[in-house]
């Protein structure tokens, strides 16, 4: 998709990369770090990772002190499988100097990254900070600064501290006032130099976990259609109230700017013909986008919302409510209640509309309220391109063209083969269409390739999917960083704000 025009993006723009706590930093219980979530799923559930791509339950096998729990083949890579989780992960915890070296030489002017909540306040709340764990973020921070690096800094990648899920985490809604306390705290501890936040990473994946049996916390899908609607509207309230108390505690002196971080995907009927996959269209859009920001707007769901879940309950015959509209005081908090909107984006899907059949034999509530049978489309990279302009498209219709910021944008590479191409083209197709916005007045302030380092992609583990512009070697202790082949692209696209031209097919 290469282009004769040089694309050169403006001066101020953002452009860099990005990773997550849980994924990279390691050190579960060093420092006075209390567990995560993630931690408790990953320890109890024993999740193995076989050859290398099947994700089943099972008993842990032997392997040595050094490596138990971790996915890593240990002395034997041919034993065809790996136990996961995040205790020692890139060991970013203490490879700190190291990897601030790794962004300098990238080129990045900006680094988005979350801060761990039980690596901070290990008992949740900011009775008993951990000295160890501020001043890791904040030496981060500060070696940012001092290399002209912009911190992005998310204060939620889904690390929940696990205390918190015993009091019922997300679905209860005390979780709010223990967020505030955190965003306070965070505020306090950093915001003198950190001016763009972003509250809760993709908050859809946060309301899933609850039910679902393979995220954490893993509640279970019993309670599919029922408390994940409490994790939405929880979550919503939970960044509008830390909003608002930045807002009016904090802004003056900081003037930082904060967000929502939500994922999205596009969206592309099976069958433009039809109708009904037109509807299914718009449907997805608002079940999975719209849940989020129609509330920052106006205060009040969408109506395909609520009307998808009154079809199943009365076919059902469920007399439980099961997503409680806001109150007026509540609206007031809500609306307005972002600076900008951060995004992550990483492919499209086909939807269709469910068939009496399909619906008959979907055992989720969630699923049957949307009504729409949903197929990956990812093979299909100009459906990608096209797909990510659909998305700024409907955040400009829908939220009145709003500043943007892509906060992730990616797309994995399979282990043991060189696929810099194919990722090359697929960030050049995605910075073209960015472009192509920013020409036509769309307010996009910035851009960050997922990830910085390969690390754990949750249950996939660490050998299937490969996003890293740096690779990490998990088969050794030491977590060596190495360049991939692609480095020299993202080092000009950084360094220069010029998209660098590629060969066209």
């Amino acid at each position: 998709m290469a282009s004769e025009e040089v694309v050169q993006f403006p001066d101020d723009f953002l452009i860099g990369t990005g990773s997550a706590a849980y994924q990279i930093e390691g050190g579960w219980d060093s420092d006075n770090k209390s567990p995560s979530i993630w931690d408790q799923y990953f320890h109890s559930k024993n999740i193995i990772v076989s050859n290398p791509s099947v994700v089943t339950l099972g008993p842990k096998k032997k392997c040595s002190n050094f490596h138990k729990g971790t996915d890593i083949h240990s002395e034997d890579p041919s034993r065809g499988f790996s136990i996961v989780n995040g205790d020692i992960a890139c060991d970013s915890y203490n490879k700190l100097d190291e990897d601030i070296m790794n962004l300098v030489e990238l080129g990045v002017n900006t680094y988005r990254f979350s801060i761990s909540w039980p690596r901070v306040l290990p008992y949740a709340d900011d009775r008993k900070v951990n000295a160890a764990g501020v001043e890791y973020y904040q030496s981060l921070i500060q070696n940012l600064l001092d290399n002209n690096i912009t911190p992005v800094v998310t204060m939620y990648h889904w690390d929940l501290p696990n205390c918190l899920q015993d009091l019922g985490g997300w679905s209860n809604p005390n979780i709010i006032e223990y967020f505030v306390n955190y965003a306070s705290f965070i505020f306090r501890t950093f915001g003198s130099q950190v001016k763009i936040w972003t509250t809760i990473n993709e908050p859809r994946f946060v309301a899933l976990a609850y039910g679902n049996e393979n995220i954490a916390p893993s509640v279970g899908e019993s309670f599919n259609g029922i408390a994940d609607y409490m994790a939405i509207r929880n979550v919503l309230l939970a960044h509008a109230a830390a909003y608002k108390l930045y807002k009016s505690k904090y802004f003056a002196e900081q003037q930082g700017e904060i967000s929502l971080c939500l994922d999205t995907m596009a969206y592309f009927p099976k069958n433009p013909d039809l109708e009904d996959d037109l509807i299914a269209v718009k449907k997805s859009y608002d079940f999975n986008i719209g849940i989020f920001t129609q509330p920052l707007k106006n205060g009040t769901f969408p109506q395909s919302v609520l009307d998808g879940i009154a079809t199943t309950d009365e076919y059902e015959n469920i007399s439980l409510k099961r997503i409680v509209e806001f109150n007026e005081k509540e609206k007031e908090i809500l609306i307005g209640s972002y600076d900008f909107i951060a995004f992550n984006y990483y492919e499209s899907f086909l939807v269709t509309t469910m068939t009496e059949k399909d619906y008959l034999n979907e055992t989720y509530l969630l699923n049957r309220d949307l009504g729409v049978v949903s197929t990956p489309n990812s093979n299909n990279m100009e459906d990608s391109f096209r797909g990510f302009t659909d998305v700024i498209n409907w955040f400009v219709e829908h939220l009145d063209n709003p500043k943007l910021f892509v906060a992730e944008n990616g797309i994995f590479e399979k282990p043991n083969e060189d696929e810099s191409e194919k990722k090359i083209k697929y960030h050049h197709g995605i910075l073209t269409e960015l472009y192509k916005a920013l020409k036509k007045g769309v307010a996009i302030k910035g851009y960050c390739v997922w990830s910085f380092m390969d690390s754990l992609e949750w249950t996939s583990g660490y050998f299937v999917k490969l996003f890293g512009i740096y690779a990490v070697d998990f088969n050794h202790p030491n977590r060596p960083r190495a360049k991939k082949s692609s480095f020299e692209f993202f080092q000009t696209l950084f360094k220069t704000k010029t998209l660098p031209s590629i060969k066209s097919n």
